[in-house]
């Protein structure tokens, strides 16, 4: 019994008053416009013992109101998504910009610190990055097994994505260089990942923007995994491959599908959103039908651009069929804290604004 007093003694002071401070600070801002977040604290402990109790939930409310007021709510029903883009498009008061571009450029004012690159860039794992500057984050990167005496085995240039109802629902990785084709199909191996989304062509503007690392015609070896073409269907916007992927070591396999979306322009994004909208549907229902429990790989060339689009719709477009409501703002905010720079342009963000209104219906009856 003394136990669970002092369980119900020590509970309802942290998050609780992290709860309240926020809520009582919205309040205030909207009426006010001001803060005291000090204040408020210390109005509080004077009621009760500990309220917000250590200095990391002090540092949270600071940056949880430091993002309301910067960021606002940009959360939308559904059924007013028109209007909203529509809102969007106007060129803001006082500012020679469009709210869209404002939206963007707020995503952007969070930079990483390098040291949350520790592996990406060790000497040993630095020419396995096809782009400097494109990096997995050390927290939320995808570890491989690593391989006896051999340093940087554990790295491949790979992230965790969240997604809408799941952890870990996503890999966001770069396209495989020759140099880490290996590592790829190992990733595939170890993580379960049986469904690979790729929204590159193998070259584009004169430039390989992915390493072909996997077989026409005949089965290919990567290290302990002999890869067999089983089948391969060609669909108006997408090919889909499918290959036996057998582990030398102890004979085990299961089959890999590849979706290679064939849609996308080589510059900026396609006109309409509702091929890619069919292509999320199709790449989802095959995972629901095949997949393992393993994450769904996807990747571009530097797997943040066209991948962050990509997650950002499978996971928008699953919120509004449950809960229909719309925030593409936070979700790529969200994901921009576990792979830097997804969704990499304007042009991109536009774009995921756009599909998430083609899925709704045309324009013309939501105009109405």
């Amino acid at each position: 019994m003394d136990e669970l007093g002092q369980s119900m003694r020590c509970a309802g002071v942290g998050r609780t008053g992290c709860f309240i401070v926020i809520d009582a600070m919205l309040e205030r801002i909207k009426h006010e416009k001001t803060v005291d977040i000090y204040g408020h604290v210390t109005l509080m402990r004077a009621q009760r013992n500990y309220m917000v109790q250590t200095e990391d939930q002090y540092i949270f409310i600071h940056d949880a109101l430091l993002e309301a007021v910067t960021c606002g709510n940009t959360e939308v029903p559904a059924r007013n998504l028109y209007a909203y883009i529509q809102k969007l498009t106007q060129i803001e008061t006082g500012e020679n910009v469009t709210g869209m571009e404002l939206e963007f450029k707020r995503l952007a004012s969070s930079k990483a610190h390098t040291s949350r690159f520790i592996s990406a860039n060790l000497p040993c794992n630095k020419f396995k990055n096809r782009l400097v500057n494109i990096m997995p984050y050390e927290s939320t990167r995808v570890c491989l097994q690593p391989i006896r005496g051999v340093e940087g085995s554990d790295y491949i240039n790979a992230s965790f994505i969240d997604g809408y109802r799941q952890q870990k629902a996503y890999i966001a990785t770069q396209g495989p260089l020759a140099e880490t084709t290996e590592d790829f199909w190992r990733m595939l191996w170890e993580h379960n990942s049986t469904i690979v989304v790729m929204l590159t062509k193998l070259r584009e503007m004169g430039r390989e923007k992915c390493h072909q690392y996997w077989p026409a015609e005949r089965s290919a070896r990567y290290q302990y995994f002999v890869v067999d073409p089983m089948a391969e269907y060609n669909m108006p916007q997408y090919i889909l491959r499918e290959f036996k992927v057998t582990d030398a070591r102890d004979g085990q396999s299961r089959t890999v599908r590849q979706f290679q979306f064939t849609d996308w322009p080589e510059q900026g994004v396609p006109k309409s959103g509702e091929g890619f909208i069919d292509f999320i549907g199709q790449v989802h229902k095959t995972k629901e039908q095949f997949g393992q429990d393993g994450p769904i790989s996807v990747h571009c060339s530097a797997g943040v651009g066209r991948t962050g689009v990509f997650i950002t719709l499978s996971i928008v477009l699953e919120r509004m069929r449950y809960e229909g409501v719309v925030d593409i703002f936070q979700t790529v905010k969200m994901l921009r804290t576990q792979r830097p720079a997804m969704v990499q342009t304007e042009d991109q963000y536009q774009f995921c604004y756009r599909a998430a209104l083609e899925y709704l219906g045309s324009f013309d009856h939501y105009a109405t």
